[in-house]
């Protein structure tokens, strides 16, 4: 199974959704998690399964072959994240999510990570599951120096880990590879998207940064591309 994650970055790219799946469609993806995305289009071709009031929001886009049942928790989930049993060859708990704070809401990133470790609990705790997308959250933004070693260690209550750390070796905010930089420069890089998984699925899978010149014009944050072996995820 490929999952994808990726901040369009909407605000600057214009894009429509359907041309952000066309340009994942390199990486072969069986589910695309898409953050800061245009809404689909009226007649929805790539079925996507949309999380928003109004551009930009977040989708989710599965492959064919793969369908996205809704987890039952999201009719009261906060917005900008949605939970889903991914079912094709194999089967296993999504979390797609994006924690931009409504205008004038007061919450923060951190917070919203943690109400959605709380609200999901069932999904993420399930043995099998992953979370994915752009958590605006790093020990080396200042603001959350203290926050995101909180988040971390909440999610690893859950049994979720961080892929990228758990299979580079790195500690959060040394990362050597970032994920985003801030206005385009590389001299305000951070690592700030992740896929979580449970630790069966984090500890044998693979992941990567498609951080090449080509991702870098399209956006001021890289995809991640996951890979798990179907045999580390439940049988259909």
């Amino acid at each position: 199974m490929r999952l994808v994650a990726w901040n369009a970055n909407f605000n600057l790219k214009k894009r429509s959704l359907e041309r952000n799946v066309d340009l994942l469609r390199e990486f072969s993806p069986d589910v695309i998690v898409l953050s800061e995305t245009a809404a689909p289009a009226t007649n929805n071709p790539s079925n996507a399964l949309w999380c928003g009031s109004g551009d930009p929001g977040l989708a989710v886009i599965p492959d064919q072959g793969w369908e996205l049942k809704p987890d039952p928790a999201n009719g009261h989930a906060l917005p900008l994240m949605a939970g889903f049993r991914v079912c094709g060859r194999s089967t296993f708990g999504l979390l797609a999510i994006w924690p931009a704070p409504e205008k004038n809401s007061g919450a923060t990133y951190h917070e919203i990570l943690m109400a959605a470790l709380e609200h999901y609990s069932r999904l993420l705790t399930s043995g099998r599951a992953v979370m994915a997308g752009d958590f605006n959250s790093n020990t080396r933004v200042s603001s959350q120096r203290y926050t995101h070693p909180r988040f971390v260690a909440a999610a690893e209550s859950r049994g979720l880990v961080s892929v990228y750390h758990a299979r580079s070796g790195e500690q959060h905010g040394n990362e050597s590879l970032a994920t985003y930089r801030h206005q385009y420069s590389p001299a305000h890089t951070f690592h700030i998207d992740y896929c979580f998984a449970s630790l069966p699925i984090a500890n044998s899978a693979n992941l990567r940064i498609a951080n090449d010149d080509k991702w870098a014009s399209r956006s001021d944050h890289y995809p991640l591309i996951l890979d798990v072996d179907d045999s580390l995820l439940w049988a259909k």
